[in-house]
């Protein structure tokens, strides 16, 4: 019985590795390529911001974080949906208590290599949605403040083009996770 429970625990301690390994390399570079653990190593958009201050009117859904370890950078998730019929919403950027910094990326792909960047903002087109969502647009979230635990759910606010912030409740995950669904 010792060594099955013997077992158990290294198979278990080796899978919760594997999966920070696997999330760590996904914001690394493993599917990105790119470096990810320092922000002058970040690539920038060639876009200029927006000028266009929008409206007002985003509904934020499904967000989570994808927690992971201390020295690589969460990523975050949500699908943004522009209520208002006529005006685009413009998202400047995310923020939350619970991480020093936040950035807005986009991975892209070229000649069949994915590369990321900083964008210095996304707009959703009247009455459309966008899914922030991994391989895609996405946000990124470094130097945690706290001791933060997949489970807890944290304060995050939407930034936008007209200077309205929207507090929304997202959802932290562990490196494993793929979707808002999953743990």
């Amino acid at each position: 019985m010792k060594k099955l429970v013997l077992a158990f625990t290294i198979l278990g301690a080796t899978t919760a590795s594997l999966y920070s390994t696997l999330a760590l390399a996904d914001h690394q570079g493993g599917s990105h390529g790119g470096a990810h653990g320092n922000h002058a190593m970040h690539a920038s958009s060639e876009r200029a911001p927006s000028t266009v201050k929008g409206s007002d009117h985003l509904r934020v859904q499904d967000c989570w974080i994808r927690l992971l370890p201390k020295v690589a950078p969460s990523g975050g998730f949500f699908v943004l949906h522009n209520e208002d019929k006529s005006e685009p919403v413009v998202l400047k950027g995310i923020q939350t208590d619970a991480f020093g910094m936040s950035m807005l990326h986009e991975t892209t792909e070229k000649n069949g290599m994915s590369a990321m960047a900083m964008v210095p903002d996304v707009t959703i087109e009247p009455g459309q949605s966008l899914s922030f969502k991994p391989g895609s647009y996405h946000a990124m979230l470094e130097k945690p403040k706290a001791d933060l635990k997949a489970g807890q759910q944290i304060t995050v606010n939407f930034e936008l083009g007209t200077g309205k912030k929207i507090p929304v409740q997202c959802t932290l995950k562990s490196p494993s996770a793929r979707s808002f669904s999953d743990q």
